[in-house]
C-alpha cells in the first residue's frame, strides 16, 4: 500500500475527548454536525514528556477526528488533526505537533546545557555537529492551526496567488504538519537552511511553528527520502501533494512514473503555466493526471527540485488554485 490506512476507533462518549488530565490519544469519525467541538488535544503537551502513542501513531493526547462525510482520500490518510466539511469547504485543524523525534523538542538551549537527554524525543541533528547547526534556539510549540480548505479545487486563471506572502502555512501534511514554502528566511537560501532539518526533515520557525518545506519521511516509503509515489498533504488550494513520483493510479510500485521536473520558474501568471505532461511538470511542481486517490484526472503537486530553493521542495512559488484561507 503507498499510504497508510487511518484506522478509525468508535468512541462511545464524546467526553472522551475532554477530560483534563487523561493521557489517551482518540481517534473518531463525526458527522458534520458536531466535529468542530472536538478539539485538537485531549490534554496539554510537554515537550520533556512528549510520547507517541503506540495505538495512533500520534503524540499522546494528539486526536485524529475524521467526518465522516470527507471523501476517502482524506479521512482514509490524515491523522493526528481534525477534519471536518462545513460548507463548500473542508477545515482541517491541527496541534502540530510531529510525531516523531527531533532535536527541536529540546532544542539548541537545552542541548548546550546538557539537558537533551531528559527529553523522552529528542534525537540529535542528522549532520551530526551537535547544535551546530541547530535552527537558532528555536523549539517545538504547539499550535491551533486552522486550514479553510476548497472541497473542489479550481485552477486559477490570471495572476496567480504566491506561497510566499506570508501566509502561517500553505498546505497539511497527513500527519497533520505545516507546509511552508520554498524560500529559507532572509538572507539563506532554503538549501542553506537545509542544514537545520531534523531527521525527519522539518525543524521550527522562531515562533516554534514546526514545518516541512521539503520531504516528510514519516509519510514516505522508508529509506527513499520521498521518492516515491506516497500522498504526502494536501494545500490550501485543496490539490493533494505527493511525493517524486506518479503512482499511474495504481497501488503497485513496479509502475510509478519517474517525473521530471521544470527547470523554469513562474512568472505568476496562469497562462504561462507550461511544460506539464503524465512524465513531466510544471514551474509549480504539478500536472494533470489520475492518481490512485484521483479516479478522473485532477491536478496535484508533487515534491520536486526547485530551481528557487535548488533543492526538492514541496511546492513552488505559487499556488495553481485558488487559496483558502489559514489562522494560528
Amino acid at each position: 500500500m503507498k499510504t497508510p490506512k487511518l484506522i478509525l476507533l468508535a468512541i462511545i462518549a464524546a467526553g472522551a475527548f475532554g477530560c483534563a488530565g487523561s493521557n489517551s490519544t482518540t481517534e473518531t469519525t463525526t458527522s458534520t454536525t458536531t466535529t468542530d467541538a472536538y478539539p485538537t488535544l485531549s490534554a496539554s503537551v510537554a515537550n520533556k514528556t512528549a510520547s507517541i502513542n503506540g495505538t495512533t501513531g500520534c503524540i499522546t493526547n494528539v486526536n485524529t477526528t475524521m467526518d465522516s462525510a470527507l471523501p476517502t482520500r482524506i479521512k482514509d490518510n490524515f491523522k493526528c488533526q481534525v477534519a471536518y466539511v462545513s460548507g463548500t469547504n473542508y477545515i482541517f485543524k491541527s496541534a502540530n505537533l510531529p510525531n516523531t523525534t527531533s532535536f527541536y523538542w529540546a532544542g539548541k538551549s537545552e542541548y548546550d546545557a546538557g539537558n537533551s537527554g531528559q527529553y523522552a524525543l529528542f534525537a540529535a541533528l542528522p549532520n551530526g555537529t551537535g547544535s551546530a547547526n541547530a535552527a537558532g534556539t528555536n523549539v517545538i510549540s504547539s499550535e491551533s492551526l486552522q486550514l479553510t480548505i476548497p472541497a473542489t479545487p479550481t485552477l486559477k486563471t490570471g495572476t496567480l496567488s504566491g506561497t510566499q506572502n506570508g501566509l502561517v502555512a500553505i498546505g497539511l501534511t497527513l500527519n497533520g504538519l505545516a507546509i511552508f514554502n520554498n524560500a529559507a528566511a532572509p538572507p539563506d537560501n532554503l538549501s542553506t537552511e537545509a542544514l537545520t532539518f531534523d531527521g525527519f526533515d522539518g525543524h521550527p520557525q522562531n515562533t516554534g511553528i514546526y514545518h516541512h518545506h521539503a520531504g516528510v519521511r514519516k509519510v514516505g516509503i522508508s529509506g527513499t527520502d520521498n521518492n516515491d509515489a506516497n500522498l504526502i498533504g494536501i494545500a490550501l488550494d485543496g490539490y493533494l501533494i505527493y511525493g517524486k513520483k506518479c503512482d499511474n493510479a495504481t497501488a503497485a510500485t513496479g509502475d510509478d512514473v519517474t517525473l521530471t521536473a521544470s527547470v523554469g520558474t513562474s512568472d505568476g501568471t496562469a497562462a504561462n503555466i507550461t511544460g506539464a505532461s503524465a512524465t513531466t511538470l510544471d514551474q509549480l511542481h504539478g500536472h494533470t493526471t489520475t492518481t490512485i486517490h484521483l479516479s478522473t484526472p485532477t491536478y496535484h503537486y508533487h515534491m520536486a527540485l526547485d530551481p528557487t530553493a535548488t533543492i526538492d521542495t514541496l511546492m513552488g512559488s505559487y499556488f495553481r488554485g485558488v487559496v483558502g484561507s489559514v489562522s494560528n
